[in-house]
């Protein structure tokens, strides 16, 4: 998966987990293999898949996609259990995680759009536990760009002004200029254009 999806997938947890608090018991980034009722109600944040598709030529400058990326929340109860209102508050639960989600602009504008929500409730056995489980697959798209690292020697450019012909030196200031260019941090943005010290 991509570094961007990955700070997605972390980004939906930090909100989720300050939205439930401790209403969950535990909270998981990858799939649990087994499960104890001590761990309930548990909810899960998961990347389901990434699908990366060219943008433009495939072959024209640097590897450029359009990302698709399907996150899965996955919120479980203890099932074996005469109190049924704790499925009706799984529900509830789930239904709150849409707007701790999407009601946040910070989180809703870090990608190009949202294209889909898919929802399912089940009965799963892991290990000895019944789970009640619900299933909500999110889908959303982003674009991403892979710029060269150019390993560039022209680190640095010293410059100094020469008199004009028939100018008195002692009449005019000298002046040098050393300009320090990173060309891998341009490539990035980091570097500051004009980044320059004067010497006299």
């Amino acid at each position: 998966m991509s570094h961007y999806a990955s700070m997605l997938q972390k980004e939906a947890m930090r909100l989720l987990q300050a939205g439930f608090g401790s209403r969950f018991k535990s909270y998981r980034s990858t799939p649990a293999m087994q499960v104890v009722p001590t761990d309930l109600p548990m909810l899960g944040v998961y990347i389901m898949r990434e699908k990366r598709t060219a943008m433009g030529h495939a072959n024209h400058a640097e590897p450029k996609f359009k990302h698709e990326l399907t996150m899965g929340l996955s919120g479980a109860v203890h099932a074996d259990t005469d109190d049924q209102n704790k499925l009706y508050q799984l529900e509830e639960w789930m239904s709150e995680a849409d707007d701790f989600l999407l009601r946040n602009a910070n989180y809703v504008k870090l990608v190009e759009g949202w294209t889909g929500m898919d929802r399912q409730s089940q009965y799963a056995k892991v290990g000895e536990t019944t789970l009640f489980e619900i299933r909500v697959e999110i889908s959303c798209e982003f674009s991403g760009w892979f710029d060269p690292i150019v390993n560039d020697d022209f680190n640095l450019m010293h410059l100094t002004l020469q008199y004009p012909p028939g100018v008195d030196p002692d009449s005019v200031m000298e002046i040098i200029r050393i300009y320090e260019i990173n060309q891998n941090l341009l490539k990035t943005g980091l570097s500051k254009a004009g980044n320059a010290r004067d010497h006299h």
